[in-house]
C-alpha cells in the first residue's frame, strides 16, 4: 500500500513537471516565434504603368442642367365689336380658333417644320369670315371719315378765307407803311455812305504821294521861272519875252493843280455839310418812327383779332377731322395686319409648325381647346439652350473667366465628356451672411444635348494648368530617400524589389510628370505595409482606396482613352508642385530605400 502510494505520488509529480515543461515550452515557443510575429510587418506592392499623355490640373463642381425655354406663341389678339356681343351661343362659339389635334409630345425632340396643331377648318373659316367683316366695317368707317372731313373742311375753308382776307388787307397797309419808312431811312444812310466814299476820295487824292510831289515840283517851278524873270535884264526883249512866257506856263500849270486840290478840299467841306444835314433828318424820321408804327399797328390789330378767331376755329375743325380720319385708317391698317398675321399663322393646311429644333417641355393645348387669348401653346429648349450654375468659391473664381472651356460629365452618362463653357460670372457672392463665400458661374453645354434633360447633376471642371505630350506615373509611387532623391519601386533581374532613382516634374496631385529615370509602359511598384495579424487579401479588400489608382482616371493618357482630372487627394508623402516629399504614414514605404 505504502509502494502504490508512493507510485501514486511520483506519478502525479511526474504529470505537473511535464505540464511545467510543456508551459516552459509555450512560452518559450510565444517568445522566440509567436509574438515577434504578431508585432511585425509585412510589405506588399501594387503594380502601376509609367503612360505618356496629358496632364491637366482643374477645380471641379457640380450642378443641375437648367434649360432656357424657347416657345410658340398664339399672338392673334382679335377683339370683336361690341354688335358681336348679342349673338347667339353657337355664333359666339365661332369666334375663336380650335385645335382638332395635337401632335407634338412632351420630352420629344421636335425639328424644325414639324407639324405641332392642326387647327379644325370650320374654325379657321368661321374666324376668317369674322376678321374680313371687321375689315370691311373699318374701311366703310373710314370712307365716311374722308366724306365728312371733305364736307366740314371745306365749309370751314370758306369762313376762315373771308376773315383772313380782311387780315391780309390790314397786314399789307401796315407792311407798306413800315417799309418806306424804314426805306426813307435806309436812303439817307445811303446817301451818307456815298458822301463818305466821296470824301475818302478826296482825302486820298489830296494825300497821294505822286500828288504832292507835282504840286511841289510845280511850286517849284514857277517860283524858279519867277525868279529867272525877275533877274533878266528887261532890255534884253528876248530873254526877257522868253523867260516872261516860262513864267507864264509855269504859273498856269502849278494855280491848275492848285485849284484842283483847292475843289477837292471845298468838296470834302460841302459832303460833311450834307451829311450832317442828312443825320438831322434821320434822327427826325427815327423820333417820329414809333409813333408811325404805333399807328399802322392799331389799324393791324384791329383788323387781324376779328380774323384770327376764324383761324383758331379753322384749325381745331380739321385737327378734329384729321383725327377721325387718321384713327379710321389705323383701324383699317390693324384690321388689315391681323388678317394677314391670321392667315400666316394658319397658312394653307391649318397646321402649326415648329419654327425650331429642340426638345419640347411643356404643351399648353389639347385637342378640343379653343385659342380665346394670346400665350404659350408649346414651350421646347434648343440645342444651346442647356446651362449648369454652379457656386465657385472665392479662392477658385480668379482662375475661371468668360469664354473658358471646361469639361462636363453627368452623373447619368458617366463615360460621356461634353464641352461647355463659360457664359456669365456673376460679380457678387450669393449670400452675404455665409461664412463661405461663393459666386455663381453660369455655363452654357456646347455640342449635341439630345440626351439631356433638365434637372440632370453635372460635374463641371475648370483647368486651371496642363502639360501636354509627358510621361507621368501615379504620385503614390513616388519615394524620397534620406538624401532627398525621388525614385521608385521596380523589379531587378531576379524578380526582387529595389529603389530607382527617377527625377520628377509637373503634379496635378494624383499623378505626377518624370522627366528622366522611366521609359512608356514601365512597371512601378507602390509600396504598403501589412500589420501582424492583417492577411494580405483583407488589406487588398480594406485599404484599397490607399493604394488603388484613383477611379475614372482623367489624366488623359493613352490607357486611359479621354482626358479628366484628378481628385486632389493628398497623397502622404506627395508634393504636388513636383518632386515627391518623404513618404510618411502607415503603408507606404518599404526595402530598398537609399
Amino acid at each position: 500500500m505504502k509502494q502504490k502510494h508512493r507510485n501514486k505520488k511520483f506519478v502525479i509529480k511526474l504529470i505537473l513537471a511535464g505540464t511545467a515543461f510543456l508551459a516552459l515550452a509555450a512560452v518559450c515557443v510565444y517568445t522566440v516565434f509567436i509574438r515577434p510575429r504578431l508585432t511585425g510587418e509585412t510589405v506588399i506592392y501594387k503594380e502601376s504603368k509609367v503612360q505618356y499623355g496629358d496632364l491637366v490640373q482643374g477645380i471641379n463642381e457640380s450642378g443641375s442642367i437648367a434649360l432656357q425655354e424657347s416657345h410658340i406663341n398664339y399672338e392673334l389678339d382679335i377683339n370683336y365689336s361690341e354688335d358681336d356681343e348679342d349673338e347667339d351661343e353657337e355664333e359666339e362659339a365661332s369666334r375663336y380658333l380650335q385645335i382638332e389635334e395635337v401632335y407634338a409630345v412632351q420630352g420629344q425632340r421636335m425639328q424644325e417644320g414639324d407639324p405641332l396643331f392642326k387647327l379644325s377648318q370650320d374654325s379657321i373659316a368661321a374666324v376668317r369670315r369674322k376678321l374680313q367683316k371687321a375689315k370691311s366695317e373699318a374701311q366703310l368707317e373710314l370712307a365716311e371719315a374722308m366724306s365728312e372731313y371733305n364736307t366740314q373742311a371745306g365749309s370751314a375753308k370758306s369762313t376762315y378765307s373771308a376773315s383772313k382776307a380782311e387780315a391780309d388787307t390790314a397786314s399789307r397797309t401796315y407792311d407798306t407803311s413800315m417799309n418806306r419808312l424804314q426805306q426813307e431811312i435806309e436812303l439817307l444812310y445811303g446817301d451818307i455812305q456815298v458822301l463818305e466814299a466821296e470824301i475818302n476820295d478826296y482825302n486820298e487824292k489830296l494825300t497821294d504821294e505822286d500828288t504832292l510831289e507835282e504840286y511841289s515840283d510845280l511850286k517849284y517851278a514857277y517860283e524858279t521861272a519867277q525868279k529867272k524873270l525877275d533877274d533878266t535884264d528887261i532890255s534884253s526883249v528876248a530873254a526877257y519875252t522868253a523867260n516872261y512866257s516860262s513864267l507864264q506856263s509855269a504859273k498856269t500849270a502849278f494855280e491848275n493843280l492848285d485849284n484842283t486840290l483847292q475843289g477837292y478840299r471845298d468838296s470834302i467841306e460841302e459832303n460833311q455839310e450834307q451829311i450832317l444835314e442828312k443825320l438831322d433828318e434821320i434822327n427826325n424820321s427815327q423820333t417820329s418812327l414809333p409813333q408811325d408804327e404805333m399807328s399802322a399797328q392799331q389799324s393791324y390789330d384791329s383788323a387781324v383779332l376779328g380774323g384770327k378767331l376764324a383761324g383758331d376755329i379753322y384749325g381745331y375743325t380739321l385737327d378734329a377731322l384729321q383725327d377721325t380720319v387718321d384713327e379710321a385708317r389705323t383701324a383699317v391698317n390693324e384690321a388689315q395686319e391681323l388678317l394677314e398675321d391670321f392667315e400666316a399663322f394658319v397658312g394653307t393646311d391649318g397646321i402649326v409648325y415648329a419654327d425650331g429644333t429642340g426638345l419640347v417641355t411643356e404643351i399648353t393645348y389639347e385637342a378640343g381647346d379653343k385659342l380665346m387669348n394670346t400665350g404659350v401653346m408649346l414651350s421646347y429648349v434648343t440645342r444651346d439652350a442647356y446651362t449648369i450654375t454652379i457656386d465657385v468659391s472665392e479662392e477658385d473664381i480668379s482662375y475661371i473667366k468668360v469664354g473658358d472651356s471646361v469639361d462636363i460629365e453627368c452623373n447619368a452618362y458617366p463615360d460621356e465628356i461634353y464641352e461647355g463653357t463659360v457664359s456669365a460670372i456673376t460679380t457678387s457672392a450669393d449670400s452675404s451672411y455665409s461664412t463661405t463665400v461663393n459666386y455663381p458661374v453660369t455655363v452654357r453645354i456646347e455640342g449635341d444635348t439630345g440626351r439631356l434633360y433638365g434637372g440632370m447633376t453635372a460635374d463641371i471642371t475648370f483647368v486651371t494648368d496642363s502639360i501636354e505630350d509627358v510621361l507621368y506615373v501615379s504620385a503614390k509611387a513616388i519615394v524620397t530617400g534620406e538624401d532627398g532623391s525621388t525614385g521608385v519601386y521596380v523589379k531587378n533581374t531576379e524578380g526582387e524589389m529595389e529603389w530607382k532613382a527617377v527625377e520628377t516634374g509637373f503634379s496635378n496631385g494624383s499623378e505626377i510628370e518624370i522627366t528622366s529615370g522611366l521609359s512608356e509602359g514601365d512597371t512601378v511598384y507602390i509600396a504598403s505595409t501589412v500589420s501582424a495579424g492583417q492577411s494580405e487579401e483583407s488589406l487588398r479588400q480594406s485599404g484599397a482606396s490607399l493604394t488603388q489608382e484613383p477611379a475614372g482616371d482623367m489624366t488623359g493618357g493613352e490607357e486611359n482613352g479621354q482626358q479628366g482630372f484628378p481628385d486632389f487627394m493628398q497623397v502622404p508623402g506627395e508634393n504636388p508642385q513636383g518632386n515627391s516629399g518623404q513618404a510618411g504614414g502607415t503603408g507606404f514605404g518599404g526595402p530598398g530605400m537609399p
